[in-house]
């Protein structure tokens, strides 16, 4: 079996969901000088569990995308697609400050008095964003090289079954639910200006992805002829 191949240690995948709750409660919490916030521990709650049973069974099936995504440094780019991979430079730290925005935001919110969206609205955020996290990880659980930096490993085949038959871009799909739902879930009306600035930069940030899959995977010019969309079926 491939050293890739080998799942990780299931004490590793135990604390993965619980070190993500505690970080992202971490900020939340003392921001929000409130530890009766129901909404963010509904949130947390939902995230956890979600994200355990999710790399549990990834772990399970197929490791190797875990491996992959926790990987820092890309090894698979060619003079060809270095230039659109590069992107990353720029286009990740958006993606990264303004979800932090998107989840200080409410924090803040809940702390100075904010105006606060009513509970039922912040359950259906809570189920949008769990939606999109199950997305995500069933994405990853279908393609063993769905990393989370553009690149494109020497071994990498192309998946064309399961979400990516209706989509080529199934998991940013998943994340833009997720991330929209998020500051939804926590009930807050401001948390969706870099909410929307974070999928905005998604969406742009498949431009740079399929160009250098374009230029760096055989067949992939079929397949988007094959399949259509991006996100969305029959819309994007």
């Amino acid at each position: 079996m491939d050293e890739l191949d080998k799942p990780l240690s299931p004490f590793v995948i135990a604390i993965i969901p619980f070190y993500a709750a505690f970080f992202i409660g971490l900020f939340l919490f003392p921001v929000a000088q409130d530890w009766r916030w129901l909404q963010a521990w509904l949130f947390l709650a939902a995230f956890s569990i979600i994200l355990g049973v999710g790399y549990f069974l990834i772990n399970k099936e197929n490791p190797r995308v875990l491996r992959n995504r926790m990987k820092l440094k890309k090894q698979g780019l060619t003079h060809t697609t270095k230039k659109s991979a590069g992107s990353d430079r720029f286009i990740m730290p958006i993606i990264s400050i303004t979800f932090f925005a998107a989840l200080l935001l409410p924090a803040f919110g809940r702390r100075l008095g904010w105006p606060e969206l009513p509970f039922w609205l912040t359950l259906i955020g809570l189920l949008v964003s769990s939606a999109g996290t199950i997305i995500m990880l069933l994405a990853m659980y279908q393609n063993a090289h769905a990393s989370k930096l553009l690149d494109i490993n020497q071994e990498q085949k192309l998946i064309d079954s399961g979400l990516y038959g209706k989509v080529r871009h199934p998991l940013y799909a998943g994340a833009i639910w997720m991330v929209l739902g998020t500051p939804i879930a926590l009930g807050s009306y401001c948390g969706l200006i870099p909410a929307s600035i974070a999928c905005i930069t998604l969406v742009w940030r498949i431009n740079f992805e399929e160009d250098m899959l374009l230029k760096g995977m055989d067949g992939y010019a079929a397949y988007r002829g094959r399949v259509k969309y991006k996100l969305f079926p029959g819309i994007y």
